[in-house]
């Protein structure tokens, strides 16, 4: 399946979400893999990767996040890019560099994070914006690093117009395995098909 622009789904804790989103033809799936409430551990990621192909894994990182897990998530074979925010991505320091990272921050971020360009493989900038943004400097910013908005920020048709790269989305926790409603994943997705 083909979608109008480039999909990250964060928050994918089971395989239902996992296949779901793959099988829309979703570009990004996030995972915050870890041992607190909201985590799945990295055995269950690497379970849940093993049944799923088509899009690149994202380490949703946290700062509890083990070192050794930290060496096994980053390693060869696992994801393929690392989320964080600009104080995660200054507290790992070297650690972050030769990653290739999706940033989270706000718009007013961004003349803090230009200069960390050459530094970092920062190829995504996802926007933690709640309402509507200035789309002139969304567009300013999309041409020296690609940015995600969260999908509500977006209405209707106007995808295709929009100076971006692509859009966020969220996973959701099944009811039982297996046993799972989509909603507003599967209005948005639905909704992002291509003719």
């Amino acid at each position: 399946m083909q979608l109008k622009t480039k999909v990250k789904v964060g928050n994918i804790t089971n395989l239902s979400d996992a296949r779901y989103c793959a099988g829309m033809g979703v570009d990004f799936l996030g995972f915050p893999i870890g041992d607190m409430d909201g985590q799945i551990p990295f055995d269950m990621f690497s379970e849940i990767v093993g049944w799923v192909s088509g899009p690149a894994f994202v380490l949703e990182y946290s700062d509890t996040l083990d070192e050794a897990v930290f060496q096994k998530v980053t390693g060869p074979n696992a994801i393929h890019h690392i989320e964080l925010d600009l104080g995660q991505l200054h507290q790992l320091g070297e650690k972050a560099q030769g990653l290739p990272i999706i940033l989270k921050a706000n718009m007013a971020a961004w003349p803090t994070i230009e200069p960390l360009l050459p530094t970092y493989d920062i190829r995504y900038l996802a926007l933690g914006e709640n309402q509507l943004v200035d789309w002139k400097t969304v567009e300013a910013i999309n041409k020296k690093v690609n940015v995600l908005v969260p999908y509500h920020l977006i209405e209707g048709d106007e995808i295709e117009k929009l100076p971006i790269t692509g859009i966020i989305l969220e996973g959701s926790s099944e009811d039982k395995p297996g046993q799972k409603d989509y909603g507003q994943l599967a209005t948005a997705l639905e909704a992002l098909e291509a003719n």
